[in-house]
């Protein structure tokens, strides 16, 4: 048996956005691969009809579909796109339709804005959900002159930017430029747009009604300061006419974080904000007439999955409601699991350890992409059938190490965790130990494959992991306002002197930890409040919350919420939650990763600390990365990927006493 290799994380194939056709007769997902060649991603439409699954398409870049109809697909592209120096600005949305009983995909829609969401209607139009340009608020009508100006613009001013908003980017994108998502009708027989939406109203989770004759959708206004909560409107929208009415909006200790279409009410996902901006929603029941909604449900646990893995490229579906039933993802202690919420009462559907990812339902049929059984991700049925081979021979001949839960209990609640076993394990022996920190916080570790560890493991180390308060999937348990760095790091450090003593072939010695976002500030926090670890790997970190709070996409509002301070009130404050502040103290070796496109957690972050080590003469080393963001480690190019792992490795080797 071999150990899992450093690049077998593009033996994977990743599997997305599963959906059925209207009627059920077929559906589709989303299957990617790494393109180690080209440094790049595949992404092709997979077919399944007659029980098996078949490719669908050939162009490598097909995401975003959805059906047309029973026999047809649509998904965005560019396959007129020609490569070359001095190319022309051009904001073009091309959509591409593929019948499935045969025949090559076509040009079927060329929009003059951006598009991120086409709707069709049963006369041949569609809802459209696309861009607006400050500036520029009538690209949509497609004038030449209009769109050549535009381009001119465009062209004399790429070298610099005019802010006039915050956040001013977003992580891995471009400056936002002041642009935000409206509502436009699209009339296919004149081939043009129409603007459904106000000027400076961003929408989002546009929705057809079940009528086919109104919209639905969450409205904030475009300011200066954009809103993450505290002004959204839901709108209802005639579509023949235009005329719209707000149906509920946000208020005090109630804030709408999402909504399905029921065959006889809207259900809403509300927040009271009892735990700030991460507060988890409960179910409500709305008139589609509006009024005071109605407490259907209590549930106060995420929708969609939290469990951390590295074998994920996509997402797809985490809610879906079926005549008045809503069908949903969410994450429960260490794992993701479908739930059914009908009549008021919530159900539990699956049970299997894992993560189920995304998911769709047509009559009594339902397929899940799922992460089960420590393997690369698959299709199953409601029953936990598997539907799909995709992944079967990824870990052929390897060694994967299966979690050992290692829970304890500290100051009355339990701290969840898990082991890993290094490959040969021999109980007479030493081992070096590796401890990996989550992000969020409010994420977890579950059971599922973890390229990174199992990598680790293969060459010889435990690999333990944990989800300290913070973590998600145990409601209030995510709450952690006003103590970062304080109850989260003493449940980390009580977890490794649980599995020292659980595992005595753990060298306490040779004992290294790394995490990335959250765990990235944990790390920085760690190494300025003990020296235990030999040595130390910090990725996409927070450093310093002052700065932190004026160059992150989500600086202002995360920081405030998270510290219960900012720079104005309370800065003492902020200043003790910021690992910078100990920095002085650190004595141990710490490399840093950071991408300069990571505008969540910015590179200066990693920067500072970098430099404060130095500055104290401690041993420090900085890797960073051109054209990466937050996501580098998950999504990242190929051989940067591979690249960062490397390094991670390598500084724990180096900084072995027992080689």
């Amino acid at each position: 048996m071999k150990p899992v290799a450093i690049d077998d994380v593009f033996r994977f194939k990743y599997l997305s956005e599963i959906s059925f056709s209207p009627e059920g007769s077929s559906a589709c997902l989303a299957v990617t691969s790494a393109d180690q060649k080209k440094n790049g991603y595949n992404s092709y439409l997979y077919l399944y009809r007659g029980g098996k699954f078949t490719k669908l398409t050939s162009g490598g870049k097909e995401r975003g579909f959805r059906y047309l109809d029973e026999n047809t697909i649509l998904f965005p592209g560019d396959r007129e796109e020609k490569d070359g120096a001095g190319k022309e600005p051009d904001l073009t949305s091309r959509w591409y339709s593929i019948r499935l009983d045969g025949g090559e995909a076509e040009l079927a829609y060329e929009f003059p804005v951006p598009v991120s969401k086409a709707i069709p209607l049963d006369n041949g139009d569609m809802i459209l959900q696309g861009s607006t340009l400050p500036g520029f608020e009538e690209l949509y009508k497609a004038d030449k002159k209009y769109t050549a100006a535009w381009k001119k613009h465009a062209k004399e001013n790429a070298d610099y930017e005019i802010v006039e908003q915050v956040p001013w980017w977003w992580n891995g994108g471009p400056h936002t430029k002041g642009a935000y998502n409206s509502i436009f009708y699209y009339d296919h027989v004149k081939k043009s747009l129409r603007l459904l939406s106000e000027l400076n109203e961003n929408v989002s989770n546009l929705k057809l009604g079940n009528d086919k004759k109104h919209i639905y959708y969450f409205s904030s206004p475009v300011r200066p300061l954009l809103p993450i909560m505290g002004e959204t409107k839901l709108k209802k929208m005639d579509i023949s006419t235009g005329e719209t009415s707000v149906l509920t909006e946000s208020s005090k200790n109630f804030e709408p974080l999402g909504f399905e279409l029921g065959d006889s009410y809207i259900l809403l996902v509300v927040s009271d904000l009892h735990n700030g901006m991460n507060t988890d929603g409960d179910f409500y029941k709305l008139s589609y007439e509006g009024g005071k909604p109605e407490l259907l449900a209590k549930h106060g646990e995420s929708i969609g999955t939290s469990v951390g893995a590295d074998i994920r490229y996509g997402g797809g579906r985490a809610a879906k409601m079926v005549g008045d039933t809503l069908y949903f993802v969410s994450t429960r202690f260490d794992g993701a699991y479908l739930f059914k919420l009908e009549d008021g009462k919530i159900t539990q559907l699956t049970e299997k350890p894992g993560s189920v990812d995304c998911f769709d339902v047509c009559g009594d049929n339902f397929m899940m992409v799922a992460l089960y059984d420590m393997r690369g991700q698959e299709v199953y049925d409601l029953k936990g059938k598997k539907l799909s081979r995709f992944n079967d021979h990824a870990l052929n001949g390897r060694y994967v190490a299966q979690p050992e839960k290692l829970n304890l209990i500290k100051d009355g609640y339990e701290i969840h965790g898990f082991v890993l076993k290094p490959m040969d394990y021999d109980p007479e022996k030493k081992y070096p130990v590796i401890i990996d920190i989550h992000g969020g916080p409010k994420t977890v570790y579950g059971e599922v494959f973890y390229h990174e560890m199992q990598y680790w493991a293969g060459k010889g180390y435990f690999v333990i992991f944990c989800n300290p308060t913070g973590s998600d999937g145990r409601g209030d348990f995510m709450n952690i306002m006003g103590k970062y760095g304080t109850v989260d790091y003493e449940d980390i450090m009580a977890f490794c002197d649980a599995a020292l003593e659980a595992y005595p072939a753990m060298d306490k010695d040779n004992f290294f930890e790394t995490g990335g976002s959250y765990g990235g500030f944990m790390t920085n926090w760690i190494i300025g409040h003990t020296d235990r670890f030999r040595a130390c790997a910090s990725q996409r970190s927070i450093s310093n919350w002052f700065s932190m709070y004026g160059v992150s996409d989500i600086g202002v509002s995360f920081t405030g919420d998270q510290c219960l301070s900012d720079p104005w009130n309370d800065p003492e404050k902020l200043w003790f939650h910021s690992p910078m502040k100990y920095a002085d103290k650190a004595k141990t070796p710490t490399l840093f990763i950071h991408s300069f496109e990571d505008y969540r957690c910015p590179i200066d972050q990693g920067y500072q600390m970098f430099t404060s080590l130095i500055a104290h003469g401690v041993e420090a080393k900085m890797v960073t990365f051109r054209g990466e963001n937050h996501e580098l480690s998950r999504s990242g190019k190929p051989a940067h990927r591979l690249k960062r792992l490397k390094e991670i490795t390598e500084w724990f080797e180096v900084h072995r006493t027992d080689k």
